[in-house]
């Protein structure tokens, strides 16, 4: 059975006239009649009957015919995808900064809650290393960026507040300032600040804020590093989350004139995909969920 064959066929099932069906299908008549016998003969049993004035299907004709629509039908769907090419996943590049990446397990979270949400979509995280605009991330790949709001976005930037920014300042009990509740800069003086590499840009802003206080800031590869000096009381561990490895009551709140500006999602306004509005939603609830649990 050929392909030929099954077109020949379905041109006179639907027309049930061999002139008509010839012509549609560029033939002659002898040659399609040629084709529905030496079919009719590899099946074993006729498939029309004819007569001088009509042709009609018989009953195994009109069985033939579902198995032969059906072909058609996936062959070309077949051409079809051929045509369109490999099908492509969606890719969905989502950058957020370093330390809470590193840090704060609301991003295994989202990225866990948008895997079952978008199991089609391909997602890619990304760590900020400096403090560029928005709109400048946006434009070079990346599809949604959590970032400080540290100055106004144009109008073709969408910012959703996901939660104020603050920073904690790690004392254990051994530190003079252990049984202080929040902090100001003033308390700071003379103390030495550690933070991580991860934290430079967050702390490069503080910096800017506190540079009349008279205090030493410390870059360590890890606070691990400098874990016994903090427990002695002379360090102070600095970070933006509450990270979950250490002591709650360690953690005090710093009061700084560092505008209280909100950590925010941004995402281009004209970029409408529905995997954009889940990715708004569930970073929304992720976030919040995290502020419920003095995290952030």
């Amino acid at each position: 059975m050929t392909d030929r064959q099954i077109r020949c066929f379905l041109a006179l099932y639907e027309t049930l006239n061999f002139s008509a069906a010839a012509r549609q299908l560029f033939l002659t008549q002898p040659t399609l009649s040629y084709q529905i016998r030496t079919l009719e003969e590899e099946l074993g049993t006729p498939l029309f009957t004819r007569t001088t004035c009509r042709v009609e299907p018989t009953e195994a004709g009109q069985l033939f015919a579902a198995f032969a629509q059906n072909v058609r039908q996936s062959y070309q769907a077949f051409q079809h995808a051929l045509a369109a090419g490999p099908a492509r996943r969606e890719k969905l590049v989502l950058q957020v900064p370093l330390t809470m990446a590193s840090r704060d397990l609301v991003y295994h979270d989202l990225l866990m809650a948008l895997s079952q949400e978008l199991p089609d979509c391909d997602l890619e995280v990304r760590t900020d290393t400096s403090c560029t605009s928005p709109e400048e991330v946006l434009q070079s790949g990346v599809d949604a960026l959590i970032q400080i709001l540290l100055e106004p976005v144009s109008d073709a930037i969408d910012c959703l507040p996901l939660f104020d920014t603050k920073c904690h300042l790690l004392a254990s009990p051994g530190s003079p300032l252990s049984a202080c509740g929040t902090l100001t800069p003033d308390q700071l003086a003379g103390q030495t600040i550690c933070f991580e590499s991860c934290d430079a840009v967050f702390v490069s802003m503080l910096r800017r804020c506190m540079e009349d206080i008279p205090l030493r800031w410390l870059m360590v590869p890890d606070f691990e590093k400098e874990y016994v000096r903090m427990l002695a009381g002379k360090c102070l561990f600095l970070s933006p989350v509450r990270s979950h490895g250490y002591p709650p009551e360690w953690f005090h709140p710093l009061s700084f004139p560092f505008p209280p500006a909100p950590t925010c999602l941004f995402t281009r306004k004209d970029d409408t995909r529905p995997c954009l509005q889940v990715l708004r939603q569930l970073t929304l609830a992720e976030h919040r969920r995290a502020v419920a649990d003095g995290r952030l």
